[in-house]
């Protein structure tokens, strides 16, 4: 059966005058009960106070139960009556009165959650995306970037040249793309080290896998050329062999890194889908003035000396 629950929003407020505010938790009348929820980090309130110490504001936010529940034993028994007297405790108050319904136990636990996460706790912060960073990667954007075909760093997918760690979505970027007509995603797999790199190889496989599927789903099956590049080891190679078949099945295609002919067909045919960057051509200076070398009608005597007398 449903329940309604009545909230409010605790604010820290420490200075009137300076008219600065911060949620710092939350509280949801019960019938018997005063439910408190704290923020999850406490120390966001030294961004308007430094004389507070987050211990000191736990307790004064959880002392709140204890005095409604004293106000429960005068008779207050309805949220609205429990409402004014707990709205202004020091430094504390109290946002205006909320309600939401909850069906169970779990769901209501959703619900505080939610207002915690909208209401009280700190936004987190953006997941700061690290490009890869490896010796096989590293040599791909060589080889390309020697062709004149790899974008700079300000250049998008509209260069028709192959652009960098492209984010295709939270947490997925992809290592390499070119969108020339279709759109050709690169990923790359390093699996050159010894035998300890096994789970490392094959984790990354299973990465570079879900990040072509995401280009799947986001450009088009029939859009997206979806190409793996490896360098393994030849029993690495023997052992990540199901992994990259698995790849394979899915559309992908498979290039062996070590292999001379499939290394210069791969960077063949991207180089020709791309724009490349034009050459730099070479300044030649010439003298500002330069009187024209003329022969016609010159002598010029050379003498021959006598050869002395022995």
């Amino acid at each position: 059966m449903a329940h309604s629950y009545s909230f409010a929003v605790v604010r820290l407020a420490p200075d009137d005058a300076r008219g600065e505010r911060l949620n710092v938790g939350a509280i949801i009348f019960n019938n018997g009960s005063l439910d408190v929820r704290l923020a999850k980090r406490l120390e966001k309130i030294r961004s308007i106070s430094a004389a507070l110490e987050p211990k000191t504001i736990q307790d004064l936010v959880e002392n709140l139960g204890v005095l409604d529940e004293k106000y429960r034993d005068d008779g207050l028994l309805d949220a609205a009556s429990r409402h004014s007297r707990l709205s202004s405790v020091g430094p504390i108050s109290l946002s205006d009165i909320g309600t939401f319904v909850a069906e169970s136990a779990s769901s209501y636990e959703d619900r505080v959650a939610s207002i915690l996460r909208v209401m009280v706790d700190a936004e987190p912060a953006p997941a700061r995306l690290r490009a890869k960073r490896s010796k096989l990667l590293t040599q791909v954007k060589s080889s390309f970037r020697q062709e004149r075909v790899l974008a700079k760093r300000d250049e998008k997918l509209d260069s028709h040249r192959i652009v960098s760690s492209f984010r295709l979505d939270e947490g997925l970027v992809a290592d390499l793309v070119l969108r020339n007509g279709a759109m050709h995603v690169i990923e790359t797999v390093d699996a050159s080290g010894n035998e300890d790199s096994l789970r490392k190889a094959i984790s990354e496989i299973g990465v570079a896998a879900l990040v072509l599927e995401r280009a799947r789903m986001k450009f088009g099956n029939d859009q997206t050329h979806a190409k793996l590049v490896y360098s393994a080891s030849s029993s690495l190679e023997k052992i990540a062999r199901p992994s990259l078949d698995a790849a394979a099945h899915q559309g992908t295609q498979l290039i062996n890194w070590a292999s001379a002919d499939e290394r210069n067909k791969f960077v063949h045919s991207l180089t020709s889908l791309a724009t490349p960057f034009e050459k730099n051509k070479k300044s030649v200076t010439f003298a500002s003035r330069q009187e024209p070398l003329n022969f016609r009608g010159s002598k010029r005597l050379i003498k021959i000396p006598k050869p002395k007398d022995s």
